[in-house]
Parts: C-alpha cells; structure tokens; sequence
C-alpha cells in the first residue's frame, strides 16, 4: 500500500518536471449541484445531488454538518446519518431554543441504513429523506436506494414504497419510505417543521457546541434540559421527546391532540382519559397497570385495548427497549416509591 502511494507521488513528481500540470481536484461542493445551488431542480440521482463525496461509502461533503438527536426517533431499529447543509453566509434563527428558524436555500438529509436479504451481514443504505426550506416553505422528497447500495433515485412519493429489511432476530420486516403526506403527517404538525435540531435535543447528544457558529444569537445557559425526576420517568420523557411530541405538543397542527411536551406530559398522561375519537376510550396510564394503560398498547401493540398504533408513521417493527422502559414505568408508578 505504502509503495503504491509513494509511486504515485513519484509520477505526480514528474510530470511537474516535466512541465505538465497536475489535474485539478473536484469542487467539494461540485459546481452545479444541489448543493451548490439549493433551490435548484431535484436532481433524478443521489450521486448528483453532491451531499456525499464518494458513494457508496456516505462520505458527507466538507459543507455537510452531521449532527445525531439526544433523543431519536424508533424507525424500524434502522441507523440513520443526519446531514445538515445551510447556504453559504447563512446562519439558524435560535432565538426560540424550542423551534429553531433555518435560512431560504437549508438542506437537511437522513439516510436509513439496515441489513437486507441482500446484504445480511452489513446495513446497506435504504432511503435517503431530503427537507428543503423553499419559498413555499419546507419541500418534503426522498431518494431511494437501489440494492447494491450504490445510487438512489428520487420518488414520487405519492404511494409508500416498501423496502424488505432485517430485524435484529433475522426476520425480514416491510419497512416503509413513507409518502409525501405521510411525512406532512408528522412534520406539520408542530411549530418547527424540523424534528431533532433544536436546543434540547442537541445539548442532550452533546452536538450543540458543534453547532455554536452556526447558532444566532448563540444558547445561553443554563441550556434546555428534560425536568428532575426518577431515571425511570427521565428516560420516558427522553422518548416522548423523540417519538411522540412532533405531533402531541399543544399546538394546532393537523396531528396535534393533547401535550406530551416534558413540562406537562405526566399530568396528561397518568390517570388521565383519553379524549380523543382517534383511539379507544380508556385511561391513558393507570398506575400500575400497563396492560390497563391505552399509552402502553398504542406503543406495544397486539393489545385488548383496540388502540391505533403509535407512532403512527414509518413503523412496522416494534421498539422493543420502549416497550420494556414504558411497562417498567407504569408499573413503578404503582409502588410505593412512585416514580416521579
């Protein structure tokens, strides 16, 4: 390898003596690309897009800031890569910690790895989501993968595509690339159309001083943190944060109902009725009782309790861990020690 890399310097070497030039490097952003140009037509291809220097191997351009949420989003157990993209100049809005304002022209990628029948052994990338802030709002796209994990093709999204995937047991699971309302769905239904880039979630995973000289005016402390409880109650709020506040958040949203938000959700959800004509009737966490709690069987599934699915968007394999962490909870609630 080392004698590979050496001959090459050699030849570069003289080629110079030789008065030749050597050949330019490629523009990191390439010129042309959505990168370069965010409010640009989609380009039909990833590869052209310019967010990845190199593909297959998801090397995110120079321009590309990777950033992970403190408190994700269950997505079928997939690993995502999260890539935020602002034009040149331009910096976020962080006046609301809670609902950071991006500039014209932002571009924000998550691309989904899993394992597939195809590539048992290593996750491959399956799906790439692209949000695009336009003059008519947020844009709403996707790229699709094809299976030797080489390119991906823009869709139309007016129907969910399905995507054979592998669970962690082997079992293959239909995992969905959701259609264009689907992701309205969620991503209308709260304040800030961007899910996982705000002052909470960053200072949770630690990416936040990544992000310092991109922040106008810049967090002051103390930063935003989930309220004092028990390490129980602390981890559920952790995931309601994540997986249910987009939608529960006490706006107007089109999905909005109650507040799950962590300054209120415990007084909304324990011994609390439910209220709405989109699930069963019941309490939505009883003390104690999880089998007796609708929040437990929207999130378990395969419950007496006839409860529409939560979250009700992108999930066809069942987060395990959340499960176990709600059930540990609601039971805790009834003892003596009462978790909260």
């Amino acid at each position: 390898m080392f004698g590979r890399a050496l001959g090459l310097v050699a030849i570069g070497t003289l080629a110079l003596a030789c008065g030749s030039e050597p050949p330019a490097a490629e523009p990191d952003p390439p010129a042309g690309s959505l990168l370069s140009e965010p409010l640009g037509e989609l380009p039909a291809q990833l590869s052209e897009v310019g967010v990845y220097r190199n593909l297959p191997s998801l090397t995110p351009s120079r321009v590309a800031l990777e950033y992970e949420p403190g408190y994700p989003l269950w997505s079928d157990g997939g690993l995502k890569q999260r890539l935020l993209v602002l034009p040149a100049g331009q910096a976020i809005d962080a006046a609301d910690p809670e609902a950071y304002v991006f500039p014209l022209g932002t571009l924000i990628f998550k691309t989904f790895s899993f394992r597939t029948p195809k590539s048992p052994d290593a996750e491959v990338p399956v799906e790439t989501r692209l949000l695009r802030a336009t003059v008519e709002g947020w844009e709403l796209s996707a790229y699709g993968w094809n299976e030797p994990g080489t390119d991906a093709e823009l869709l139309e999204l007016r129907r969910s595509e399905k995507r054979t995937v592998l669970a962690d047991d082997g079992s293959e699971v239909e995992h969905s690339i959701p259609t264009r309302m689907e992701c309205q769905y969620c991503h209308e239904s709260s304040e800030s159309a961007v899910l996982g880039i705000n002052e909470l979630q960053l200072a949770e995973s630690g990416d936040l001083e990544e992000l310092l000289s991109q922040l106008e005016p810049a967090p002051a402390e103390p930063l935003a943190a989930l309220p004092e409880g028990g390490p129980l109650t602390t981890r559920v709020l952790g995931y309601l944060v994540g997986n249910c506040i987009n939608c529960h958040n006490g706006s107007n949203g089109a999905s909005s109902s109650f507040d799950l938000r962590p300054d209120v959700a415990l007084q909304n959800l324990i011994d609390q009725p439910t209220m709405s004509s989109a699930t069963a009737e019941g309490i939505r966490v009883v003390p104690g009782s999880p089998d007796e709690s609708v929040l437990f069987a929207a999130v378990a599934g395969n419950s007496d309790i006839e409860v529409k699915d939560m979250p009700p968007v992108g999930v066809a394999l069942r987060d395990e861990n959340a499960i176990n962490l709600l059930r540990d909870w609601i039971v805790a609630l009834g003892t003596e020690e009462n978790e909260p």
